[in-house]
């Protein structure tokens, strides 16, 4: 399987923050891998895991729940909001 749909946009972009809008699945996954003090904790593998599989099959079940699992992390984290 290739990671064709990285650059797969959204359902509505996050905004974190400081201002920055996360448009696609590359960009939310980039920002919690980098954001993250504890990449290994099991709610961000298991966000990083949904991103990853968004980008895999770029089916909308799975955008969705990708998309839903990074906003509940940013919003714990107050990172920003969706």
């Amino acid at each position: 399987m290739s990671d064709c749909y990285w650059d797969a946009d959204l359902e509505r972009p996050l905004r974190t923050r400081e201002g920055r809008r996360l448009r696609t699945l590359r960009d939310a996954y980039e920002f919690v891998g980098t954001r993250s003090a504890c990449p290994g904790h099991p709610v961000v593998k298991t966000t990083l895991g949904a991103l990853a599989a968004a980008a895999r099959s770029g089916a909308p079940l799975d955008l969705r729940r990708a998309l839903e699992r990074t906003v509940r992390l940013m919003r714990a984290n107050h990172w920003g909001w969706g």
